[in-house]
């Protein structure tokens, strides 16, 4: 594995596992054609659509940590989710995590492999969000829900500064939405931000825009973009909670984004990186060559994962003594 650094980009170049180079072949035969083909306008569409998600999600068989589950009453509304881990107690360190899915599929429980691992991995629990999901609910709904949970996780005795957000591809679209909402309240920033394989421009004109050079396995940005159409449809797209890349700063929390070298939204990574640096915020930027959209899902065989997955941890080792230090 070759490491190639600028000031906060790792271009890191890995050679093709034989799990990967299986994922491949099954997205280009199975998941991308379903995608496409797909009719969202029908339940039956959707319903296809979750299935593909859940196949995709779950065929690693990955280990999962118990899990309790969450409906409560917050700051804004009820929140619904769920602990892996076990539940936390107040003043613990904790992860949030928003799964992503195009905003139409996946839950806490497609995402439990991955998120016990993280849990294992940086010894705490893990709140999993269940936001509501389009076609049924629109915009704003799930960046509501995903507020909601934040805001409960500070009434439950947690500090911001004990808080570390996590999402994929639409849930880090959420996740960045939600340091904006917080801003607009004046509500504390987490004390740090990973994004894996993040939606940064939900309009997909960067995907498309860097489709062209390359050829994702998984999603093109015309799909992608008819998928996200089901929940941001009528939405104002200079929104701040949408338009993120729009509403970079320095108040924001350091971050660390991981993007696969062959997915069309590789670029969204990379503007947003650039773009935050040059408001003054920290954001560190990982461009994994070759490899496809939110490829940390296959850590139980994929070597290139584990290895995303140890830079998670390095990333979150420093952000927590440079919090001790400072305290």
């Amino acid at each position: 594995m070759a490491v190639h650094t600028g000031a906060d980009d790792h271009v890191i170049t890995v050679r093709r596992s034989p799990a990967a180079l299986m994922t491949i072949w099954a997205s280009r035969i199975f998941v991308r054609p379903m995608l496409w083909l797909l009719p969202l306008h029908s339940p039956i569409g959707v319903l296809g659509y979750r299935f593909t998600q859940v196949v995709a999600c779950r065929m690693w068989l990955a280990a999962m940590l118990p899990a309790t589950r969450v409906d409560a009453t917050g700051p804004k509304g009820r929140t619904v989710g769920e602990w892996v881990g076990g539940p936390a107690q107040p003043g613990d360190r904790v992860i949030y995590y928003i799964h992503g899915s195009g905003y139409i599929s996946c839950s806490p429980w497609t995402h439990r492999g991955l998120v016990s691992e993280l849990s294992r991995r940086l010894h705490r629990p893990v709140y999993a969000v269940r936001y509501r999901r389009a076609p049924k609910y629109r915009f704003p709904a799930a960046h509501d829900d995903v507020l909601n949970g934040y805001l409960w996780l500070i009434e439950q005795g947690h500090r911001p500064a004990d808080i570390v957000v996590m999402g994929d591809s639409a849930g880090g679209h959420l996740a960045l939405g939600l340091c904006v909402q917080l801003r607009e309240l004046g509500v504390d920033q987490p004390a740090a931000l990973v994004g894996f394989s993040s939606v940064v421009d939900p309009t997909w004109q960067l995907a498309q825009a860097h489709g062209e050079h390359i050829w994702d396995q998984f999603v093109s940005a015309r799909t992608g973009r008819r998928i996200m159409h089901t929940y941001l449809v009528g939405a104002d797209f200079s929104d701040p909670r949408l338009n993120v890349l729009g509403a970079v700063g320095p108040d924001l929390p350091p971050m660390l984004l991981q993007t696969g070298g062959s997915e069309a939204l590789g670029s969204d990574s990379e503007h947003y990186a650039a773009a935050l640096r040059s408001a003054g915020g920290r954001c560190e930027l990982e461009v994994w060559s070759d490899m496809f959209h939110v490829f940390q899902m296959g850590y139980p065989r994929m070597s290139e994962a584990r290895s995303a997955l140890d830079s998670v941890e390095r990333f979150i080792e420093n952000i927590d003594t440079n919090h001790t230090a400072t305290a």
